[in-house]
């Protein structure tokens, strides 16, 4: 039988929160983190199948010479993730080539990624179906878990609730690519999450029952990174790291052995809930210290509780957001956080109240966004109800100044806009960063820090202060770094760090505030040409001809104002700035050809 070629190929991130395009450049690195899901498909390939070195467009471009030499791309993608995807299944269709799409946004929008097979769902279910269909020479289709479930009855292991175990779920194949290329691994814990808040799609993607890795997988997947020569941070995917509290118990002893008889050669962070916080979980934080983790994200959203209750997040209400957060950081982790701004019942004053909780309790690093209705959510389904979906989401929630629904708020839309730019604004404020970093500083806990050779530290630290010390906010940065030394050396390396994030998350709240302002930027060019034009045809010094010279000089002029300003824009944050722009082109165009029919009549 004749081997099938498989090209795993991951599709491009715009510029987000999470993208740390800038700071990656201090670090030497191309990317945040691997493509743990695809590279899992891959090890759970049958032998028939041989899998080609991964292609991960945020590392380098996906060429002819890859498609040529491939039987199948396989893909995996989210949903901010869909631009590049639409390319890469247009590059592939272009030479004969089909593509395997997998992942959050084929699952959720089968009928949007263009590809020949939709393979949806968890893989562990629905993968296997797919390609004893394609070898039987299966031209197209959508395969999830349901329309697969009575093949798989028996032969794939599931839980009380109907959903996958992964406790035979494969390591990655960390093989098909350099992880030198990237700041972090990643690696799998658990999927699945107890709480139902109502914007979170991970219940409907992965439900309710927190399943996980036993311990003795997860060891395998640290040997395999620590085997490959990877140091540094890792972080442990989950949906919610505590969702199974027995299980997360026994994990993290075993870690912490792991962990000090090599003398912690990984820094790990997670994402959990706020009940991490809870006096029956003080044991977890215990765990987690011991383990070696520094950091932390937690899903905060609100300080005001009837939000809370609104957005179904009643977990965050049964004790104060300030004692929780500080209460984490005591046991060495950074608390890192996401906020969301525009839910039903909001109030005005809110946005200052998140901002003052953010400095007060040191987010450092604070992921504010709008609200977002995502496909399949209970969010989403009561808002079409309602008939107050406008479309679907992007699937970036920070950084974009739209909802993708009719807000219901003490404040009207124009003022949650408004409040939202101000508040990035001054997140993202040189001097109120690094006053979130010293309230950091002064709140978190003795825990494990990995140990970078001192070239490396070097060269980093001097790539930081050439891109960053005489660029804006320079002199805040040097005050911070300088005072860090002298007053808390072994916190340094952590201090350029913060630093140097702080390089991207200024960078993209400045890309994002010059592409809004962009929009009134073309209203005021407008108004110009249809004044001067106004202007010149009233007078009456030119005949008409000459009028209309003097006024398609102008609109050129204009348009060319336009077109120069609208390419300094960062590309990725252009969107509204280029449906402007066309409407300016529009309406500038009509109103000369309105003056050239105006001669033609008289």
């Amino acid at each position: 039988m004749d081997t099938i070629k498989v090209l795993p190929v991951y599709p491009k991130f715009p510029e987000t929160f999470w993208s740390y395009g800038t700071s990656l450049r201090h670090v030497g690195k191309k990317a945040v983190m691997p493509p743990t899901g695809l590279l899992t498909v891959m090890a759970m390939l049958p032998e028939r199948f041989e899998a080609q070195r991964l292609v991960d467009l945020n590392v380098e471009p996906l060429t002819d010479e890859h498609l040529e030499n491939t039987d199948f791309l396989f893909t995996s993608a989210m949903i901010v993730q869909e631009n590049s995807h639409k390319e890469i299944v247009e590059r592939a269709h272009s030479l004969g080539k089909k593509v395997v799409a997998g992942g959050p946004f084929p699952t959720m929008h089968p009928e949007k990624t263009g590809a020949d097979y939709v393979v949806a769902g968890e893989a562990e279910a629905t993968l296997w179906p797919f390609l004893e269909d394609l070898l039987k020479g299966a031209e197209k289709g959508v395969w999830t878990e349901k329309n697969v479930s009575e093949r798989t009855k028996g032969l794939v292991e599931l839980t009380k609730g109907g959903k996958v175990l992964i406790t035979n779920t494969p390591l990655p194949r960390w093989d098909l690519l350099n992880l030198n290329n990237y700041f972090s691994a990643a690696i799998q814990y658990s999927r699945g999450c107890p709480f139902n808040c109502d914007f979170c799609d991970i219940t409907k993607l992965f439900g309710r029952e927190p399943r996980t890795k036993t311990p003795e997988q997860m060891l395998s997947e640290l040997d395999a990174l620590y085997n490959l020569g990877h140091k540094g941070s890792v972080f442990i995917v989950d949906d919610n790291f505590i969702g199974n509290r027995k299980n997360v118990k026994q994990l993290l002893l075993h870690i912490a052995e792991w962990q000090k008889e090599r003398r912690y050669p990984f820094s790990l962070f997670t994402e959990a809930s706020m009940n991490l916080a809870w006096d029956n979980n003080r044991d977890i934080l215990e765990g987690m210290q011991k383990a070696g983790f520094s950091s932390v994200f937690l899903g905060i959203e609100s300080v005001d509780n009837e939000v809370l209750e609104n957005m179904q997040k009643r977990q965050n209400t049964q004790m104060p957001q300030l004692e929780a957060a500080r209460r984490i950081q005591k046991y060495g982790l950074e608390v890192s956080g996401g906020f969301i701004v525009g839910t039903d019942g909001e109030k005005r004053g809110s946005l200052d109240k998140l901002y003052n909780f953010i400095q007060e309790a040191g987010i450092v690093f604070p992921m504010a966004g709008l609200l977002t209705a995502l496909k399949g959510t209970d969010l989403y389904n009561r808002l079409k109800r309602e008939g107050r979906l406008r479309g679907d989401s992007t699937g970036n929630n920070t950084h974009q100044l739209g909802f993708n629904f009719e807000t219901k708020t003490e404040l009207s839309e124009e003022e949650l806009l408004k409040g939202y730019k101000g508040l990035l604004g001054k997140l993202f404020n040189a001097r109120n960063y690094y006053d979130r970093c010293r309230t950091l500083q002064k709140n978190q806990g003795p825990h494990h820090r990995t140990k970078r050779s001192s070239l490396e530290g070097l060269i980093i630290l001097g790539r930081s202060i050439k891109g960053q010390l005489f660029a804006e906010g320079g002199w805040e940065y040097a005050k911070y770094l300088v005072g860090t030394a002298l007053t808390n050396p072994g916190y340094f390396p952590e201090a350029v760090a913060q630093a140097i994030k702080f390089d991207h998350f200024r960078n993209i709240t400045r890309a994002t505030l010059e592409a809004d302002n962009y929009i009134p930027h073309i209203q005021s060019l407008y108004a110009q040409f249809s004044e001067k034009a106004g202007r010149i045809i009233a007078s009456r010094k030119e005949d008409y001809h000459e009028k209309l010279k003097l006024i398609s000089k102008i609109a050129d002029n204009i348009l060319y104002k336009a077109e120069e300003r609208y390419q300094r824009l960062h590309e990725d944050f252009r969107r509204r700035a280029e449906e402007a722009l066309g409407r300016l082109h529009g309406m500038v165009n009509a109103e000369v050809e309105r003056y050239k029919t105006g001669v033609i009549s008289s």
